[in-house]
């Protein structure tokens, strides 16, 4: 999986549960902080490990509505990576866009 960009929603622990509150798909999501950190970083280990870029893409439960809002989304699984892909994808252009200018 070399060259791909992927993007990883990522909660802080203080926002935790109002990004719970927040997303409407809440019953898939891991009961605690703890627990779903667990698994993203196992998720971000095995996606690093196969060669890919990855990026935190943090979810802050003050901005995510009004960005749902302006993509005509939901607050749900789909919304978190879509986020997340964007984030990705900036990312991943930025930093081509550095190693471009050092090679100048």
């Amino acid at each position: 999986m070399n060259n791909i960009a992927v993007g990883i929603p990522w909660y802080r622990p203080e926002d935790f549960e109002s990004l719970r509150r927040l997303f409407i798909d809440r019953d898939v999501l891991h009961d605690t902080y703890d627990e779903w950190l667990t698994s993203a970083r196992r998720i971000e280990k095995d996606l690093k490990d196969s060669g890919a870029f990855t990026v935190r893409a943090y979810i802050d439960p003050r901005t995510f509505p009004a960005w749902c809002l302006a993509k005509g989304m939901l607050p749900d699984e789909k919304a978190r990576s879509t986020f997340a892909s964007e984030a990705a994808y900036q990312a991943y252009s930025r930093s081509i866009d550095s190693a471009v200018e050092n090679l100048k």
